[in-house]
C-alpha cells in the first residue's frame, strides 16, 4: 500500500537496496511509483493485489525490509495479512508498519461524522499502542519499537475532514485544488515548523496522529 509517497525510494536509498516490490490494489498507484522509480534509477516490480493472506502466499519471500505504512487500519483480517507479510521476510529482516492511533481516528469521527463512512476501502480497525503490540505478536514478530509521531498530521487532518475536504479513502489524497485544500497545506507545513521547533517527540506524545513501528522477524519457522 505504498500511494503516493517517496518513503519506498528514501528506504532503498538508505539500505542500498537495488529493487523495490510495490503492492497494492489501486494500478494508478503502481503506475505512479513505477514511474517515479524509473526517475530515479531505481529498478521496481509492481504487483497488483488484494491485501488478503491467500493472495499473499502465492508470493515469492525474502525480503529484507517490509514496509506496511497506512494498510493494517483498512483490514478487517489485518492479523492474517502480517502474519503472510512476516512469512516473506528473512529472518532478521524487519518490517516497518504506521497505523492511525485509536485517539485521532476517534476525534475525526467525533469532529465529522462522514469520516470514513462508506468509504471504498477506508480505515475499518482502530489501534492503541496495546492492541498494535498484540497485533504484531500474534503475527510471529517481535516489536523493536512503538513511537506516537506526526503531531502535524493530526492538525492538518483536524482542518482536512472537519472543513469536509473530500479525500480518497485508499491512499489518504485531498481532492480538489479549492481554498481548503490550499489552507490544509500550509496549516500541515506551519504546525510541522511549530512542532519540530518546540519538541515533535513531546507533542507526538500528546497528539499522535500515528504510531511508528519497527518489527523483526526471529525465527526460521513460518510465523503462522
Amino acid at each position: 500500500g505504498p500511494g503516493y509517497n517517496h518513503f519506498g525510494r528514501v528506504a532503498a536509498e538508505a539500505t542500498g537496496a537495488t529493487c523495490i516490490t510495490y503492492m497494492d490494489v489501486n494500478t494508478d498507484v503502481l503506475e505512479w511509483q513505477a514511474g517515479q522509480c524509473a526517475k530515479h534509477n531505481i529498478r521496481s516490480k509492481s504487483v497488483r493485489i488484494n491485501l488478503d493472506a491467500a493472495s499473499l502466499d502465492s508470493l515469492e519471500g525474502g525480503y529484507d525490509l517490509i514496509l506496511c505504512q497506512e494498510v493494517l487500519e483498512h483490514l478487517n483480517e489485518c492479523e492474517a495479512v502480517l502474519s503472510a507479510l512476516a512469512a516473506k521476510l528473512k529472518v532478521g529482516g524487519r518490517i516497518l508498519i504506521t497505523v492511525p492511533t485509536q485517539l485521532s481516528e476517534r476525534w475525526l469521527k467525533w469532529l465529522n461524522d462522514s469520516y470514513m463512512r462508506d468509504e471504498e476501502f477506508g480505515h475499518v480497525r482502530e489501534f492503541d499502542k496495546k492492541e498494535l503490540r498484540r497485533v504484531i505478536t500474534v503475527a510471529g514478530l517481535k516489536p523493536l519499537m512503538i513511537l506516537p509521531v506526526q503531531p502535524q498530521v493530526f492538525i492538518s487532518h483536524t482542518w482536512l475532514f472537519g472543513s469536509r475536504v473530500k479525500v480518497e479513502g485508499a491512499t489518504g489524497r485531498g481532492l480538489g485544488r479549492g481554498w481548503r485544500v490550499r489552507v490544509w497545506k500550509l496549516v500541515n507545513k506551519v504546525s510541522f515548523a511549530f512542532f519540530k521547533a518546540t519538541g515533535i517527540g513531546f507533542w507526538g506524545r500528546i497528539v499522535p496522529r500515528n504510531y511508528f513501528a519497527i518489527a523483526e522477524r526471529t525465527t526460521d519457522a513460518d510465523p503462522r
